[in-house]
C-alpha cells in the first residue's frame, strides 16, 4: 500500500481510491472506487479497525494503515495456498492426498477386482476425457500431477463447495476435507454412513475434528492401521493454525 498520508470524511483522490479497493479486496464495502471518503468508505474503515482491536474512529493514520498492511499481505500468503485452474483448489489437501496415494506410472489392475477399473497416476481411473486406462498404459509424472488436479477440481471441488459455511473455512480445513472426500467419496456430506461427520462440520464442532475423522477407518479391515494414519494426519491439517 502506497498511502502514506492520513485520509479521513471528507478526503478526496487516488489515495483513497487505493483505499477503498483494499477495502474491497479485504471484504469490506466502502461504496464505489471514486476516490471520494464518504460515509460508506467512513464506515468500512470503522469495521475494518473494529475487527482489528483498534480505536474506531474512521480515520486512516498511521495505527490503520500497518494493519491495512498486515492484512493485505496475510491475504496474499493465503492464496498461495490455492491452485488450480479456478485458484481455489486448496493445495495443502492436495499434498496430503499425494502423501497417502502414491502414484503409478503405468496402469495396473484394480486389487480386488483384479481386473477394471485399471488404475495410473495418484489413483485416477480414468482420463481427462472420461475413458477407461487400458492395463499397461503409461504417463509422465507431471501428467499424472496435472490429471490428479484436473480430477479434483472437476469431480470434488464442487461438492465440497456445496458443503454449508464452505466459503469460512481455511486452506488447511478444506485441504483436509478434499483428502477426506478423495478416499471415502466426493459426495459424503449427508450421506448415510457420514451422519456424524456431517453433524460436526454442521455445527462446526472442531473440537470433536479428530476424534469424528478417526470414526472412518474401516475398524478391523486389513487397511484400518493406514486408514487410521491418514485420518489422524487429515485432523492434523484440519486444526493447524492459519
Amino acid at each position: 500500500m502506497s498511502i502514506t498520508e492520513t485520509l479521513r470524511k471528507g478526503s478526496k483522490g487516488s489515495d483513497v481510491s487505493e483505499l477503498q479497493e483494499i477495502l474491497i479486496k479485504l471484504k469490506f464495502d466502502p461504496g464505489r472506487i471514486d476516490g471520494d471518503f464518504g460515509n460508506k468508505t467512513e464506515a468500512a474503515v470503522k469495521q475494518f479497525q473494529q475487527r482489528q482491536s483498534i480505536t474506531p474512529d474512521g480515520v486512516v493514520e498511521i495505527n490503520t494503515r500497518n494493519a491495512l498492511n498486515k492484512a493485505i499481505q496475510r491475504q496474499i500468503e493465503i492464496a498461495k495456498l490455492y491452485g488450480g485452474a479456478s485458484g481455489k483448489l486448496p493445495l495443502p489437501g492436495v499434498n496430503l492426498i499425494k502423501e497417502f496415494e502414491g502414484c503409478k506410472l503405468i496402469a495396473y489392475p484394480d486389487p480386488l477386482s483384479k481386473g477394471k477399473p485399471y488404475t495410473i497416476g495418484w489413483g485416477s481411473t480414468v482420463k481427462k476425457d472420461g475413458s477407461e486406462w487400458s492395463l499397461g498404459e503409461k504417463m509422465t509424472q507431471v501428467e499424472a500431477d496435472e490429471l490428479l488436479i484436473l480430477q479434483l477440481e472437476r469431480k470434488y471441488l464442487p461438492s465440497l463447495e456445496k458443503i454449508p459455511g464452505w466459503e469460512n473455512l481455511n486452506p488447511y480445513q478444506q485441504g483436509a476435507l478434499l483428502s477426506f472426500a478423495y478416499n471415502l467419496g466426493a459426495n459424503f456430506y449427508g450421506s448415510k454412513g457420514f451422519e456424524t461427520i456431517t453433524r460436526v462440520l454442521n455445527n462446526q464442532e472442531w473440537d470433536k475434528i479428530e476424534p469424528t475423522l478417526t470414526m472412518y477407518r474401516n475398524p478391523g479391515s486389513s487397511v484400518e492401521a493406514g486408514l487410521r494414519r491418514r485420518r489422524v494426519a487429515e485432523a492434523k491439517l484440519f486444526l493447524q493454525p492459519l
